[in-house]
């Protein structure tokens, strides 16, 4: 049977077909891998969302953890709708920096120290945890902020690679010599800024969260004469029971140390002191303190608390304050 051959227009019309089909699928295949990227994005948007406070109107996010810190050199500016990781930003260059003696304190390296190795890969992370959830990491296997960029990189002053778990106990009386009782908390002055901040310090390994408390309160807070030593160890015993604590905060802290690679994190435990432990219980600064007193709650000086300080003792429950 005669089979007539193509004419040249027909043949052209052909190639042009097929190549209107082929540019359609190669269309459509690229449609397909930016949706996928977009929904793993989305993903990993949403894990690092995790535990992710609601802002009230006017507030700016992470704001602390993008700010200066004295013994840091200055960080890379990061804007606010630029912290989220989920944000594309491709030029972004944070500083990079991890403290001299945090280094000098490898734990693989000293014995008895107590920072993690500079490799972060070497970290035995299944036994490593955050109350944020899941860590995420980039693409040097580096732990990543949950609340997103600080513009520095590295470890700063923390020692440990992802969270750095502190303990930090909210003390409160009712003081008796002023006009209506007001709600008082124990703090003292940091060395390191100079501000006023809730006497907390690092969970060593191991340690429970309770001791860790009673440990930090007595080192920073009371620094007693040896001859008030066991009066004031027995005050303190009797504030730091469990039936008188009660957890008010769990979670990531917004931290001027805090850089996109370490961060802080607390567990807020709060012990209101009753009328006669409230009178007798006297503070003297620590080492680790310049300055410790009982700040009325709302004052002007209250309000600028270090860190995360304020938003903690706001969140206490007052009927555990009403003597």
């Amino acid at each position: 049977m005669f089979r007539r051959s193509k004419s040249r227009s027909e043949s052209r019309h052909d190639v042009q077909t097929e190549a209107r089909l082929r540019n359609h699928r190669e269309q459509e295949e690229k449609r397909l891998e930016e949706a996928e990227a977009e929904k793993q994005l989305q993903q990993k948007a949403e894990k690092l969302a995790i535990s992710e406070p609601k802002l009230s109107s006017g507030s700016r996010p992470h704001t602390q953890a993008r700010s200066a810190f004295p013994f840091y050199p200055a960080r890379a500016v990061v804007a606010d709708e630029k912290v989220p990781w989920a944000v594309k930003w491709p030029d972004y260059s944070p500083t990079t920096f991890t403290a001299p003696h945090v280094l000098a304190n490898d734990s693989t390296v000293k014995p008895g120290g107590w920072a993690d190795p500079v490799d972060p890969t070497s970290v035995d992370w299944p036994c490593r945890a955050s109350y944020e959830g899941p860590i995420a990491f980039d693409g040097h296997q580096q732990p990543l902020n949950p609340r997103g960029r600080t513009g520095m990189s590295q470890r700063g002053y923390l020692g440990k690679w992802g969270a750095n778990h502190a303990a930090d106990p909210i003390v409160t009386r009712r003081c008796p010599d002023k006009p209506g009782t007001p709600l008082e908390v124990v703090v003292i002055k940091r060395r390191d800024t100079g501000e006023w901040a809730i006497p907390g310090g690092m969970v060593d390994a191991g340690e429970l969260v309770s001791m860790t408390l009673r440990r930090e309160f007595e080192e920073e807070a009371g620094n007693v004469p040896e001859s008030e030593r066991e009066r004031f160890e027995d005050l303190a015993g009797r504030l730091f029971t469990e039936a008188n604590g009660h957890e008010v905060y769990r979670g990531y802290v917004d931290d001027p140390r805090n850089t996109d690679n370490a961060w802080m994190e607390t567990v807020a435990m709060h012990f209101h002191c009753s009328p006669e432990l409230g009178k007798m219980l006297a503070l003297h600064a620590g080492d680790d303190a310049a300055d410790v007193q009982w700040l009325e709650v709302g004052t002007p000086e209250y309000k600028k608390l270090y860190a995360s300080h304020k938003m903690m003792i706001d969140m206490i429950d007052l009927d555990h304050c009403r003597a």
